[in-house]
């Protein structure tokens, strides 16, 4: 599914289920901090591709620049082969290397738009936990761990397992009762486990029981992703949100 229709349909399960939990966290109480944990519990999963919403915050630059900067690169390459190499033997070969450059500067761009996501993402959970072992704020290192965990997980593998769900959790509970006001690890794991189900809905389906079991999981009817019908539920999450909060 697309990253709105998750945020969509975390949002309204949190809002629908949390009153019946019996939990300090009403609707009532919903402030910017229970959204923003709804929304990255929403989101979360879908850190293992390069593509998701989320990730696209670890782009430091994006890969349409990547193909600019290579692009030109080229283009410099090439002028400086013709004022310099016009007259030697390896001119053609240079010149073919070139050409290939610029055929497959598309498939350049992403994997290095790829890597450095990762190289990114990778610094900053390593930062994380480096400052919460240096300034003993031990549970902010679950962060760090998350996101490096996250950089080994398959699209739609250990990220989209119910392991992975616990233990992230867990981690938001831990974090919540050390340095926020009430604990959100609840909304957090419904808004991530809407997430889940929400991807068994499409024909790839997920993997819930990584490390134990690789058996790929998904609803005997399945839907395209940003088909139609994921359109459909995208609004029906958004009437069901705004009938909510017209409730209070």
């Amino acid at each position: 599914m697309l990253g709105r229709t998750h945020i969509a349909l975390g949002l309204m399960t949190s809002f629908l289920i949390i009153p019946f939990l019996g939990t300090s966290l009403t609707i009532e109480k919903f402030n910017s901090i229970a959204i923003l944990i709804a929304v990255t519990g929403a989101l979360l999963p879908d850190l293992d591709t390069g593509t998701s919403s989320l990730a696209n915050k670890f782009g430091i630059i994006k890969a349409k620049h990547i193909k600019k900067i290579w692009i030109g690169l080229l283009i410099s390459m090439l002028i400086i082969t013709f004022i310099f190499l016009k007259d030697t033997p390896i001119f053609y070969g240079i010149s073919f290397i070139i050409f290939l450059g610029f055929i497959f500067a598309d498939k350049f761009a992403k994997k290095g738009y790829y890597t450095i996501r990762k190289f990114t993402q990778s610094i900053v959970g390593i930062s994380i936990i480096f400052f919460a072992y240096y300034y003993n704020h031990y549970n902010i290192a679950f962060i760090g761990i998350i996101l490096i965990l996250l950089l080994f997980s398959k699209h739609r593998g250990l990220s989209h397992s119910i392991l992975f769900l616990l233990g992230c959790t867990y981690a938001v509970k831990k974090i919540s009762l050390t340095y926020l006001d009430m604990d959100y690890s609840l909304i957090f794991g419904i808004s991530m486990f809407s997430h889940l189900l929400g991807d068994m809905l499409t024909k790839v389906g997920i993997k819930p029981f990584i490390p134990f079991n690789d058996k790929r999981v998904k609803f005997p009817y399945t839907i395209k992703t940003g088909g139609k019908i994921e359109k459909l539920i995208f609004i029906g999450s958004l009437f069901g949100i705004f009938n909510i909060l017209k409730m209070l």
